[in-house]
């Protein structure tokens, strides 16, 4: 018996992320195996990070009797399997009535977010759970698998991953062998890919174990610290993953004695939360105390940008094989600001001040990481860890957190709802520069005196802060909040 149509394929991708190697691989699959198959893209943004849609169809038939007629675009609900690398793209998928009852689909957890997203100051994320609920009662099955396990440390990819999912369906009758020969065609990071094709294939062999869509599956918690587990854990159940994960960030960050700080200014939140079981208020503080500790400084950058297996993921993003040189130059502008936030406090003091109006310049450098050289500075510069404690910065951001948590602490015993705003006032302790003075002095009119304030006129400081924090979260500066202690596993 012929068959009647194509096989059709959706794959909905962001820039960089390979979605048009994953279109290959399939083509060449199918040709290896003797079926006709087509394919295109769909115009898109292909830049990095925009949204990339690429289209497959596949005749199941290895000589048809006539030739098949391919169509350049799907057709609604006529997709028997779409696949993504970010979530939220179903959503576009779903809208566009491409997907169907009898539409077998395959989705990462992990959002990797937008410029949109990103620009808004507080939590701006797009929540993935409703686009997974949504796509699993849609479809005929749906597989919903962790990204980031199966991209793994190595720098296989995570489209070789969907490649080995979607051969594990059994959707296209496409063999092993040929979606193997065809990662080795290509030519590209082969090894690799190959065991990203093989992570994928176990992964969608288990969909018992990925096809929930639970409300944390998005959000990576890092564990606490070992050596501070035990306190984490003595912690309301509510605020445990969170405190979890700023210790254990404070700990990289400087050392588990600066993370036994974090805990010990949380642990004053706590006391005063104890009737809430939800603890708002402490969850916030454990966020936002976490990313205001961890202020990036010329050290915390040089320390980034020195991160064992960072080169390994360039070229894996970049999809550049073992065998080609690459090259990576970081362009750095330490501004007056951060330099003079080295220095001890009485020199910082006598560093002459800027005049007002005056353009501030940085010191441009152009730094090849790539090189022992350029490293080795670089590793300097972050090895200055135990300098931090000692410098004008460090002095001037800890004065800063201490007086915002002395006024949350006097909201929480007023008004739980005045506490979570003023808890959250700490957004503007973001970005760099003139931006963050600009921030901090902002925080700084709004909670100093807190206790007089609230003496005198509550009502009218609630309105304060409240206004406040809706200035933060329009970004009237166009600034992204660089500094939100969100679990994503940096």
């Amino acid at each position: 018996m012929s068959a009647e149509r194509p096989l059709c394929v959706l794959i909905a991708a962001l820039g960089g992320q390979g979605g048009g190697v994953l279109l290959d691989w399939l083509v060449e699959a199918a040709r290896h195996d003797g079926y006709p198959a087509q394919a295109t893209s769909i115009a898109g943004v292909a830049q990095r990070t925009g949204a990339t849609t690429y289209y497959v169809e596949l005749f199941p038939e290895r000589e048809p009797a006539r030739d098949p007629v391919f169509s350049l675009f799907p057709s609604a609900g006529e997709v028997d399997l779409f696949a993504t690398l970010e979530p939220t793209e179903a959503a576009r998928a779903i809208e566009l009535g491409y997907i169907g009852g009898d539409t077998t689909a395959l989705t990462v957890r992990e959002r990797i977010f937008s410029t949109a997203e990103k620009m808004l100051p507080g939590d701006g994320r797009l929540p993935a759970e409703p686009v997974l609920e949504a796509l699993q009662r849609a479809t005929k099955r749906t597989v919903i698998f962790d990204g980031k396990a199966l991209a793994g440390e190595t720098g296989r990819q995570l489209n070789a991953a969907m490649f080995g999912a979607i051969a594990a369906t059994g959707v296209l009758p496409l063999s092993e062998d040929a979606c193997r020969a065809a990662i080795k065609a290509s030519g590209v990071a082969v090894e690799a890919n190959l065991e990203g094709f093989a992570a994928g294939l176990e992964a969608a062999g288990a969909p018992e174990k990925a096809a929930t869509a639970d409300g944390t599956a998005n959000l990576e918690y890092d564990p606490a610290p070992a050596a501070l587990a035990a306190r984490v854990n003595a912690l309301p159940a509510p605020v445990q993953a969170m405190a979890g994960h700023g210790a254990a960030r404070l700990v990289d960050y400087q050392d588990e004695r600066y993370a036994g700080l974090y805990l010990n200014r949380l642990a004053g939140v706590v006391a005063l939360e104890s009737k809430d079981e939800a603890y708002p208020v402490s969850v916030a503080v454990a966020q936002r105390l976490a990313a205001w500790m961890a202020f990036e400084d010329v050290i915390r950058v040089a320390q980034l940008k020195t991160r064992p297996g960072r080169l390994a993921r360039i070229r894996a993003d970049l999809g550049a094989p073992e065998d080609t040189t690459l090259v990576v130059r970081d362009f750095l502008k330490p501004g007056r600001e951060e330099l003079e936030g080295l220095l001890p406090p009485w020199l910082a003091r006598l560093m002459p001040k800027p005049k007002p109006g005056k353009l501030r310049k940085g010191l441009k450098l152009r730094v090849r990481t790539s090189t022992a050289g350029g490293w080795l500075m670089l590793r300097a510069l972050a090895k200055l860890k135990f300098w931090r404690r000692r410098t004008a910065r460090y002095g001037r951001e800890q004065v800063a957190i201490e007086d915002w948590l002395v006024a949350v602490l006097a909201a929480a015993k007023h008004d739980p709802a005045l506490a979570l705003d003023t808890a959250n006032l700490a957004v503007w302790a973001r970005g760099y520069g003139d931006t963050r003075e600009r921030g901090l002095d902002r925080l700084a009119s709004v909670s100093g005196d807190f206790d007089k304030q609230l003496a005198a006129d509550g009502p009218a400081l609630g309105a304060n802060v409240g206004a406040a924090l809706s200035a933060a979260y329009k970004d009237p500066d166009g600034e992204q909040d660089h500094d939100q202690a969100e679990p994503t596993g940096r």
